[in-house]
């Protein structure tokens, strides 16, 4: 009888061993899918930082993104604009691809907002994306409703910026 007793204890104390185990390995994985989204975001944000270094190094340029600004085919900086376009489209699809990896990240819907906003202030990204859907394919669907036909909603106004998550 004494021996049943002590089993039962033992047994209950593992019990309980493997319940904190088990808490703790879930508030691991928690901190690491943070840790992976702040990283995720980061590095599309570095990548986005490159391609505006691009645009402050040409005067101009910048209103051709965010200023819906058509960049004719005569246009001498076309071939400009047209690489940095893809260069802000592949930024873009990226994101949009890492923020689908890893789904708990609080910068996925001010990523899609900022991805949005841009194309509806890009002819050239429109034009591009229109040109090449399988080049980005994750912007394809937020571009539809843009080639001159009524643009889609404006997104929630508390999402401001890819690096502000609204829950300021």
């Amino acid at each position: 009888m004494c021996s049943a007793v002590i089993s039962l204890g033992a047994a209950a104390g593992s019990m309980v061993y493997l319940a904190q185990q088990t808490k703790a390995a879930t508030e691991q994985a928690k901190i690491g899918n943070a840790m992976a989204g702040v990283t995720a975001n980061d590095s599309v944000l570095g990548a986005l930082r490159e391609v505006h270094l691009l645009m402050l190094e040409r005067p101009g340029i910048r209103r051709y993104f965010y200023g819906d600004q058509p960049c004719g085919v005569q246009d001498e900086s076309r071939d400009d604009v047209v690489t940095i376009a893809e260069l802000l489209a592949d930024v873009m699809n990226i994101g949009i691809v890492t923020h689908k990896q890893v789904p708990d990240s609080e910068s996925a819907a001010p990523w899609r907002h900022y991805c949005e906003s841009t194309l509806r202030s890009s002819p050239v990204l429109r034009e591009l994306i229109r040109e090449h859907p399988l080049w980005w394919p994750d912007l394809v669907p937020l571009g539809d409703g843009l080639n001159g036909q009524q643009p889609p909603p404006e997104p929630d106004p508390g999402l401001l910026h890819p690096t502000v998550s609204g829950s300021e």
